[in-house]
């Protein structure tokens, strides 16, 4: 069982401090309901704890403080209609992590008794309702009255003032604590290091005012007060936010004064059960008790020992690991992703190597732990649960394989590299791969240091810097707009209506019915180019727009931005993209016709074909979603984009995505089109929204106080989805005409993309795709020394021309939109050419389909047998090389081929050796004096040449890679012309190709063969030499034996 060793400094009279709670231990849930219930009695509103994991642009850290949800009541950015802006007192528990950036504590968790990757904050907060008297006067009562502190315990600080700040000295909280019967000696004044906070390098800052507690008691010490010392440390910081600093440095009054405090949960349990040891209380004895058991060490003491150091470490890591996978972190190799990835390798290495438990036993059962411990203040941990440990075992399998590759790497540079250490070259290269697996300057130092080498850092760091320097990407354009948009917020121009975006109508399952803003509707509120603010565009110049109104979606959620045109009286300008600016809508175009004015009115129309296709897809991106997480357990999306003609899916996958899966996926897909449910959207108060039930929306996003609800299916006999979404959709799941999935591919470490289309694509890739299962049926069920097309061909023909009807359809719908896509809009022009070219290989692979029932016609002979088999292989070869094509029927191609390959090798050989003997005999007995012998080398690729000597169909064969020509002499002729005739000959055979083996690559050499000298000449022609060149010995030692012959 965990025991815990008080630390050096014990209170001499510890049932002073706990008053009434002298007889039990304070545990940390007393500890926090006593703080939250009393200033919920105070008029503070308990707000519960924001995620770990920033929201979109707070930055790229973790939370770390219980202020940072509040930040933008303190920058003023808070809509007037907001929760936030109603908010006056507030108080919470806020989860917190210090892992990298300015509070950094990783590198002294576990090494002391004190620090932590993840703590609790707990904070009070006033927004302009009061200030220092009332902070400090319920800061007082709270530790005094209520958790039993003796006051003799206590020292505050204060601002001591800065005339470089032109701050004076915060008397007036001097005077509060002196007030509140504080002795002088324990008031104490320091300067901008200790009790000035600002909340970055600009902003929100003020004095602040400091409490520390004496673990030693009985004496007075104020000079040890922010020296650093264990025994008297600081458990409270109550800020005072009352400046502005300014970008010159200089300080300003805010408008209103704020009041933010924070008291660490983790010390302030310790110190009232009379210890300075944070790992001594209940937060962390489950989790030492589960690491003991399981492990059989020794209990944890609380020692700065080896053992308790990974005790603490490892229990402190799993916390952390546990609430932010809760929040939605996943490992990867990219910042906060990267930060959990590190701590999770170090568990593993202390599970294994400190405490000799497998960790995929020992990290899930410290989940549970501290989830058990946890889960009272933070319910969402409960419910997360079983996705941390399965995100934690899938992290452990992932580290495991890449350790394994990576030490096949290290001891393939090893077997390179001389000495006994790595310079920071070998290291570079480790890094990068070039030995086989990339690795991580983590692993690689473990792998150095269990081979005993030393590494060379320095020379490593400075490699690297110069490496990145030199690969240094420039910097991205600037947005022209920008200045635009900062003046029409500086004219206090109102942002631009664009609820017309959603104002559209179905014609058909379709064409939609798009509403364009006729000229009286929509005007003209600014315009610039190049990012100078113009009065007038002008015919031929680039620019950007911003209308007071606009039909135009702007890019967002995912989807693709909407282009079209705006038309005045005097000209015409093309919009190829829309974003939204801080509420202003920018038509980023060029002017084609004309001039656009400032003031003018205007007509805005979208391009429908662009917009219809979005629509289809966004809708179909929902259904997904839903599909996924019924059919793959412990799924979470993670992205998605969505084009007019395609759209990707990106999610956590901690469990393998089968083939199967997809299926039922895709299938789930299909049948609600099939079932044409209504699509609707509402619009409502983040409060209401978010009580429907099942409601999906993404992670540490950041939403409005009103939200857009995308619904499929009636709400009153429950949502088949139900998404808060901005986009635009289509009104019935009928219109997106069918659905497609046409790849799996991985992204990331546990994060799959499935790639999907709608519309004319997926009747597309639907019918290709099941032209391409039939074709690989064919072929499985062929007799292939004997083989026909069968009685079942007629029905592969009728699905082949409903296949090129299909295709030549779209082919057409492509064409046409493409005569309504203006001329200068350069990039959808070359999107819908490059897809025309894709439906033009759709046709010809149909064709080729169809045209293999006249290859074998009547004649089995040798060469009609080859053909046909290498063709229907290419053929198949080339279906599931499509873009357009089913993802399943792809995997019944490549399955059939695997299979099959080696039988249809074994087919081909056969009769082409057949063949060769017989045009051999032909050409003996002609008499004549030379053959060419042509022998075709199973390599990676098939060069092109090889059309010049056999016919076509060879090149779609993969495995055919180089030919060789041996020009043999009558006699060679002859004795390959009676090979089998007699053994005595058959040997002579044999003996030629043995020596010919063992030939030197040179032109023109002799070799003696059964008595007769004959010259024999080798040459090769593949795609990377020329016709004619000596073959290469090493090409040569794999010259015999080959599998496939021809003669010319």
């Amino acid at each position: 069982m965990f025991r815990s060793k008080r630390f050096l400094f014990l209170w001499s009279k510890p049932c002073m401090l706990c008053g009434q709670r002298s007889s039990a231990a304070w545990t940390s849930r007393q500890v926090r309901s006593t703080f939250i219930d009393f200033f919920s009695s105070q008029g503070h509103k308990f707000v519960p704890s924001s995620s770990v994991i920033p929201k979109k642009g707070e930055g790229t850290y973790f939370t770390n403080a219980g202020m940072n949800q509040f930040k933008p009541i303190f920058l003023g950015e808070c809509r007037p209609s907001s929760q936030l802006a109603q908010l006056t007192c507030a108080t919470n528990s806020q989860k917190c992590i210090r892992v990298g950036g300015k509070h950094n504590d990783l590198e002294d968790v576990g090494h002391d008794l004190t620090h932590h990757t993840f703590f609790e904050m707990l904070g009070n907060w006033s927004f302009g309702a009061y200030f220092k008297r009332r902070a400090c006067t319920l800061a007082y009562d709270l530790l005094t009255n209520h958790y039993r502190i003796p006051p003799e315990r206590l020292y505050f600080t204060y601002f001591a003032g800065d005339s470089n700040l032109g701050v004076p000295p915060d008397d007036e909280c001097k005077d509060v604590w002196l007030s509140l019967g504080i002795p002088e000696q324990r008031v104490l004044a320091f300067g901008e290091r200790d009790n000035f906070w600002c909340m970055g390098e600009t902003g929100p800052c003020g004095p602040c005012s400091e409490i520390h507690f004496d673990h030693i008691g009985e004496r007075l010490a104020p000079e040890e007060v922010n020296t650093g010392s264990p025994a008297l440390v600081e458990i409270w910081n109550l800020v005072f936010m009352q400046y502005n600093r300014l970008e010159d440095m200089s300080l300003q009054l805010l408008p209103a004064s704020h009041v933010d405090t924070g008291m660490g949960l983790e010390r302030l349990t310790a110190l009232l059960n009379g210890s300075a040891d944070n790992y001594s209380t209940d937060l962390f004895s489950l989790l030492f008790d589960t690491i003991s058991q399981m492990s059989k060490a020794s209990c944890y003491q609380g020692s700065l020992g080896e053992l308790d150091t990974s005790y603490r470490i490892l229990a402190d890591h799993a916390r952390m690991i546990t609430v932010a996978i809760s929040d939605g972190l996943l490992p990867s190799n990219d910042n906060l992703g990267h930060k959990l990835r590190s701590l999770l390798h170090r568990c593993i290495h202390l599970s294994r190597n400190s405490f000799h438990v497998e960790p995929h036993l020992l990290l899930p059962a410290l989940v549970n732990s501290t989830v058990t411990s946890l889960s009272c203040a933070y319910p969402e941990l409960e419910s997360s649960k079983s996705k941390v440990c399965d995100v934690v075992s899938s992290a452990i399998e992932y580290h495991d394989k890449q350790r394994e590759m990576a030490v096949k790497s290290f001891n393939k540079m090893l077997a390179r590299c001389n000495g006994n250490s790595l310079s920071g070259e070998t290291i570079h290269s480790l890094e990068k791969g070039h030995y086989g697996n990339a690795m991580s300057l983590e692993v690689i130092t473990e792998l150095a240091a269990s081979n005993g080498l030393q590494l060379n850092l320095l020379q490593y760091e400075e490699l690297k810097s110069e490496k990145t320097a030199s690969n240094s990407q420039p910097s991205l354009p600037r947005d022209c707009a920008s200045p635009l948009v900062r003046e029409m917020a500086a004219l206090d121009v109102a942002t631009t209506e664009d609820s017309l975006k959603y104002d559209y109508q179905p014609l058909n399952e379709s064409l939609y019915d798009f509403r364009a803003l006729e000229s009286s509707e929509s005007q003209v509120c600014g315009l610039s180019s190049d990012g100078t603010i113009v009065e007038v565009l002008r015919k031929g110049l680039q620019g950007e727009i911003i209308l007071d109104r606009t039909c135009f979606y702007a890019e967002g959620g995912g989807q693709e931005a909407d282009s079209g045109q705006l038309i005045s009286e005097s000209g015409t300008f093309i919009v190829t993209n829309t974003k939204n600016k801080d509420g202003y809508i920018v038509h980023y175009g060029h002017v084609t016709d004309g001039c656009i004015s400032r003031g003018q009115d205007v007509k805005a129309t979208v391009f429908t074909v662009r917009r219809e296709g979005c629509m289809r897809n966004h809708t179909a991106t929902h259904l997904l979603n839903t599909a996924l997480e019924s059919v793959v357990p412990s799924t979470q999306q993670e992205g998605s984009s969505i084009s007019p003609y395609k759209l990707t899916f990106d999610f956590l996958a901690l469990a393998p995505v089968k083939s199967n899966h997809i299926q039922r996926i895709e299938e789930s897909v299909r049948n609600a089109i099939k079932l044409e449910h209504d699509v609707s959207r509402s619009v409502l108060p983040i409060e209401e929204a978010l009580e429907i039930p099942n409601l999906k929306k993404l992670q540490n996003e950041v939403y409005p106080d009103t939200v857009a609800v995308i619904s499929v299916g009636q709400r009153q006999s429950g949502n088949i989805s139900a998404e808060l979404c901005g986009g635009t959709h289509v009104a019935n799941t009928s219109h997106l005409m069918d659905f497609c999935v046409t790849q799996l591919s991985t992204k990331s470490q546990n994060i799959k993309r499935i790639t999907g289309v709608t519309g004319r694509e997926a009747l597309q890739a639907l019918q290709c795709g099941k032209l391409l299962t039939m074709l690989s049926d064919v072929l499985q069920s062929m007799d292939l020394k004997n083989p026909c097309l069968g009685d079942t061909w007629s029905e592969v023909t009728q699905v082949a021309s409903k296949s090129r009807a299909i295709t030549q359809e779209r082919k057409e719908w492509l064409w046409h939109s493409l005569q309504f896509v203006p001329e200068c809009d350069v990039m959808q022009q070359a999107r819908l050419e490059a897809m025309s070219v894709e439906a033009d290989k759709s046709l010809a692979w149909v064709d080729s389909v169809m045209a293999l029932e006249g290859q074998l016609l009547d004649s089995q002979s040798d060469d009609a047998v080859v053909t046909f088999l290498l063709s229907f292989v290419t053929t198949l070869r080339k279906g599931k090389d499509l873009e357009l094509v089913q993802k399943s029927a792809r995997e019944d191609a490549h399955t059939c081929l695997h299979s099959l390959e080696h039988k249809v090798t074994e087919v081909v050989n056969e009769r082409m050796l057949k063949a060769v003997h017989k045009k051999i005999d032909d050409i003996a007995a002609q008499n004549s004096d030379e053959a060419s012998l042509g022998i075709f080398l199973p390599k990676e690729f098939a060069p092109r040449q090889l059309v010049k000597v056999i016919r076509s169909d060879w090149a779609g064969w993969n495995h055919c890679s180089q030919l060789s020509l041996v020009h043999f002499g009558k006699k060679a002729v002859t004795l390959a012309h009676v090979r089998g005739k007699s053994s005595d000959n058959e040997e002579s055979y044999k003996e030629l190709m043995k020596k010919l083996q063992q030939l030197a690559p040179t032109k023109g050499k002799k070799v003696q063969v059964a008595g007769e000298e004959i010259d024999v000449f080798i040459y090769t022609m593949n795609n990377r030499t020329k016709q004619g060149s000596p073959v290469d010995e090493s090409l040569w030692r794999h010259f015999f034996p080959s599998k496939w012959f021809n003669v010319r």
